[in-house]
């Protein structure tokens, strides 16, 4: 021991003692076949997805640890490829390849010969389709195994010298196969796509390990489309000016760059102007840069909504004297009388293919809303007819409303994956004469364009909304363009004598006035509890949520609300505080624990990601049901079922505390709601306005009438660049013109 040259050594894995969380960073013992070396020995190094009783070949050389002795560090490592009989049949019956086993692995060999492994790897699934008494499912997995086994740990070992995790290097490995190597060193910014989540500074990192240029021309692109990126996803424009994203993105390339080695304004606008050319990633016009996918989104969602608007067969129009008549009739049978700007917001439905209905709570929205779907199922009984909302919360308050069956936009149209195509589209539309969307103010641009390719030309279309609301999570501000476009509009702004009875209703609408809110001590809807110290304001929360939870509130009946997640009153700490009052462990409570998190039998959870595979949605509320077989049971909505592997649980978060923009669409009986000077960034009216009016019986607010004076006066919402109601104009057709629609479409 203790040589400092380079030694190679063929041995088996005793045992793994140590792995890392990325899986790279392995500590084993090894037995060595070497007969320099008769005793176990410690090895180190980066060697992803090696198993205990497999046989590898490493080379390194020895150091000393001071406190554990001689250690072998690992500076290559392979899976030597087996070459007897003996050695390929115990290969392909192990573990790596499920479903072979002895019996199997031998009619391998009888077919393929000594060579069986190298035929395997050059001619993949040909050379062993022919094998008989091994299906085909099997056969994938076997050819697939053998590619994994020895080309990934080749590229693994090229990659891990860049700091690549082997874990990115399988995702990378999936898309470009045997180049994955070449394609990352060559252009390292591909590591960016959203599939392998790495971000500029992680690519530029690997970059300059690799000897990437400064200036080259692929660094440059991708701090391009990385800094718009940034401006649509993250701050909602679905464009950004020419001149400033040049200058950000120059800020971002030169930070710490040498004279020498700078980016030129000039270097940019060239580049720019190339993307532009290339028609793939940007898109410029009139000086505003687009995401590619972002105009595409824009423009097939104006014309879209314009081709309703100016379809001129209204089929399911009615005459005035008609209406009236229906309307009558329809208040009568439901004992309520419609005000003047509901019963017109019904006629001009009707007799219009696109309506808006917007307006703040208390001023009748729901009940113009179900007016509208039950006289005109009356007035065509065998139409069909589509509710959707963008969240699952919100579909199931639709649902709940009106009466009649909703989904989420994703489920009407198909949505099963992102970046695919809807399973309902422009080429295979939805079978539907009337589409209801509620909670408008929450569709994005991509979800509003997608969802209005599936709806045909000549159905009626009814987009339901507070456009005083916190805006869409994503790029576009949907509903504010299509009410500044020439779309038909009715704003109820009525409050109803039993919505002016509540405090919830009316301090609600004093806030979005820029009043201030004014309590009722005699009613006991509206409380707000003074408090500076965060600390305390916390263990108030915590404690109202307990207290209506004693009452016989259900956990999903109490939403406590945080602008923040982090801090004091942030919804990390308020979930761990929470669980332990309303659901503490006990012994028939099961468990299921990852690391550092663990999810607890009856916790209440929120799915955060959209998986339609499964049928659940970002935003869905649920409980654990059961833990068992290594996985997690969470039941949502109506006992619905959803099971979660290992892997999967990044996908599920507690939900005793949800974030403000997480709540939008939905409601609950209490809610309980932090005002703090701390959350000083985010003390703005419509964030407020809108966790307030998530309450349907009481609204408890603790903080301080301060932050809540600065979160009222801060009206100044950030505006989001859009052309959406420029192009919905250009689109439309003046009543004037004398155009047939469908004879100039199709020319």
């Amino acid at each position: 021991m203790g040589e400092k040259d380079f030694k190679t050594y063929v041995g088996t894995i005793d045992k793994k003692i140590f792995v890392n969380d990325e899986g790279d960073f392995t500590i084993a013992t090894f037995t060595s076949e070497n007969d320099d070396i008769a005793d176990k020995i410690t090895i180190l190094g980066n060697m992803y997805g090696i198993r205990k009783e497999e046989r590898i070949e490493i080379s390194g050389t020895w150091t000393k640890h001071v406190k554990f002795g001689d250690q072998f560090k690992v500076e290559q490592w392979q899976r030597p490829v087996p070459k007897t009989r003996e050695q390929i049949v115990d290969f392909l019956s192990s573990d790596f390849f499920k479903g072979i086993g002895k019996k199997r692995a031998n009619k391998i060999v009888d077919t393929l010969g000594a060579s069986a492994i190298e035929v395997i790897h050059e001619d993949g699934y040909e050379a062993v389709k022919n094998i008989k008494g091994i299906n085909d499912s099997i056969k994938e997995n076997l050819v697939n195994a053998v590619y994994e086994t020895f080309e990934v740990q080749n590229i693994v070992r090229k990659l891990l010298q860049y700091n690549i995790s082997a874990e990115t290097t399988l995702k990378l490995y999936k898309e470009y196969g045997a180049k994955t190597a070449e394609k990352v060193i060559s252009n390292p910014y591909i590591i960016m796509d959203s599939k392998i989540g790495y971000g500029f500074q992680k690519a530029d990192e690997i970059a300059r390990n690799i000897g990437i240029m400064p200036t080259s021309t692929h660094r440059i692109k991708a701090c391009i489309v990385h800094t718009l990126k940034e401006k649509c996803n993250g701050e909602g424009h679905s464009y950004y000016s020419f001149h400033p994203l040049i200058q950000e993105t120059l800020l971002k390339l030169n930070h710490n760059s040498s004279k020498d080695d700078s980016v030129t304004y000039n270097d940019l606008e060239d580049i720019l102007y190339f993307l532009d050319s290339s028609n793939k990633d940007i898109v410029i016009e009139d000086n505003k840069v687009y995401l590619y996918h972002l105009f595409v989104y824009e423009n097939k969602l104006a014309e879209s909504l314009a081709d309703i608007v100016n379809y001129k067969k209204n089929k399911y129009s009615s005459e005035s004297s008609m209406l009236d008549f229906k309307i009558k009739n329809y208040q009568a049978k439901n004992q309520i009388i419609l005000a003047e700007k509901q019963r017109e917001a019904v006629k001009r439905f009707i007799n219009e293919n696109l309506l808006i209905l917007t307006g703040e709570p208390g001023t009748g929205k729901t009940t113009v809303e179900k007016a509208i779907i039950d006289i005109y199922k009356e007035l065509n009984p065998k139409s069909h007819i589509k509710l959707c909302a963008p969240t699952g919360r919100a579909s199931k308050n639709l649902e709940e409303t009106t009466g009649y069956k909703a989904s989420t936009i994703h489920r009407m149209i198909g949505l099963q994956q992102q970046g695919k195509t809807p399973a309902f589209n422009d080429l295979d539309k939805l079978n539907v004469d009337l589409v209801v969307v509620d909670e408008i103010s929450m569709v994005n641009l991509q979800i509003g364009s997608l969802m209005m390719d599936a709806i045909p030309t000549n159905a009626k279309v009814l987009f339901v909304g507070d456009s005083d609301q916190l805006p869409a999570v994503g790029a576009g501000n949907v509903m504010n363009e299509v009410l500044k476009s020439d779309l038909s509009t009715v704003r109820l702004e009525t409050i109803f004598r039993q919505a002016r009875e509540s405090q919830i209703v009316t301090n609600a609408h004093r806030i979005n006035e820029g009043g201030q809110i004014e309590i009722n001590p005699k009613k006991d809807d509206f409380y707000f509890i003074e408090e500076e110290n965060n600390t305390r304001i916390s263990e108030y929360m915590i404690q109202s949520a307990k207290r209506f939870h004693d009452l016989g509130y259900k956990l999903e009946d109490i939403l406590v609300l945080s602008p923040m997640k982090k801090g004091d009153v942030g919804i990390h700490y308020l979930n761990e505080r929470l669980r332990s009052e309303l659901n503490p462990p006990s012994f028939d409570k099961k468990e299921y624990k990852v690391n550092k998190r663990f999810f607890r039998q009856y916790d209440k959870v929120i799915q955060n990601v959209n998986v339609p595979e499964k049928d659940i949605y970002n935003g869905e509320v649920g409980t654990v049901y059961d833990v068992k077989e290594k996985k997690l049971i969470c039941s949502f909505g109506s006992g619905r079922l959803v099971e979660y592997e290992k892997t999967e649980l990044n996908q599920l978060d507690l939900a005793y505390s949800i974030t403000i923009h997480k709540a939008q669409g939905g409601e609950s009986p209490i809610v309980i709601l932090p005002i703090t000077s701390s959350h000083y960034i985010m003390l703005a009216r419509n964030l407020y306005y809108t966790g307030i009016t998530r309450a349907k019986e009481r609204a408890v607010l603790i903080g301080s009438y301060k932050a809540m004076d600065i979160a009222i006066q801060n009206n100044e919402v950030k505006t989001r660049n859009s052309c959406l109601s420029s192009r919905i104009r250009q689109y439309m057709i003046s009543p004037f013109d004398d155009i047939d629609i469908e004879h100039s479409k199709a020319h």
